[in-house]
């Protein structure tokens, strides 16, 4: 990824860059390998016979090793990268936001199947919690891309890096009183246990948006892409996802209104303290 910045914008490498790139260093390598071999043996074919395979190998070896890297987390640091650095806490505490907000301050995060309706529940109960007084806000996964996180890409390690700042959000959302209503597919059950801990038990509230994966694939136009073979790697198609074992509620979305689900959802927050 590149580091160079202009205003708000953040620049990365594109996949087309990426191997473009990794296309003309092989050249330049090659053509080395090929000028050394002709020096030392004074052989010119055998040279570009043996620079030839020595292209076509190595950007097989390369591929895998960066596929081997993608999936691998040594090396990597959740720790800030600034140095020197220490947590300043606000004069105003949790309790009191919480006694002004005169709601209970949570996190709703919606996990499913892409098509499972995640987005369209989220902003729905948005408006229902507007509309009883409550400060709510969405963290929506795709919109989340377009900005905060258009730097990542759909790797392992990037999908979970997705959900820590998403939940890293929903953190300071919640510490100004608010609920955050995060609606990501979130696959794995180690990235949720993540936002949990950063959440706080007691704020994190899972939901599962369950139901028939054919339906969902039928719903999602990236979904009908993936099951054709044009997405690989796509969560429900041929790409893994770890549904939760006890969620705080699970809704079959295939078959229940998304007023129903809005309606479970607030009823879930009631005995809490939500004044819905």
């Amino acid at each position: 990824m590149s580091t160079d910045t202009h205003g708000a914008d953040v620049y990365r490498d594109t996949q087309r860059r990426t191997l473009l790139k990794t296309a003309t260093w092989r050249v330049v390598a090659t053509s080395t390998t090929i000028a050394l071999v002709w020096i030392f043996t004074g052989e010119l074919a055998a040279a570009a016979t043996v620079g030839g395979a020595e292209f076509i190998a190595k950007m097989i070896i390369y591929y895998f090793h960066e596929r081997a890297w993608d999936l691998s987390s040594f090396g990597k640091s959740t720790k800030p990268k600034s140095g020197n650095i220490i947590l300043h806490e606000s004069d105003v505490s949790s309790a009191e936001r919480q006694e002004e907000a005169e709601h209970r301050v949570a996190t709703v995060w919606l996990t499913g199947l892409p098509g499972a309706g995640k987005t369209t529940l989220a902003y729905a109960l948005e408006r229902a919690l507007f509309d009883r007084g409550v400060r709510a806000m969405v963290l929506d996964g795709e919109n989340l891309r377009l900005g905060l996180n258009k730097d990542l890409g759909f790797t392992p390690l990037d999908r979970s890096e997705n959900c820590r700042r998403a939940a890293e959000v929903a953190k300071l959302v919640n510490g100004t009183g608010d609920v955050a209503i995060c609606a990501l597919i979130s696959p794995r059950a180690e990235q949720r246990a993540g936002a949990r801990e950063i959440i706080g038990d007691e704020r994190f509230t899972e939901i599962h948006l369950a139901g028939d994966s054919d339906v969902f694939i039928e719903r999602s136009r990236l979904g009908q892409l993936a099951a054709h073979g044009q997405i690989k790697h796509f969560t429900g198609v041929d790409g893994p996802y770890e549904a939760p074992d006890e969620p705080a509620l699970e809704l079959r979305t295939d078959q229940t209104p998304v007023e129903e689900c809005v309606d479970r959802i607030l009823k879930l927050l009631e005995p809490a303290g939500q004044q819905a």
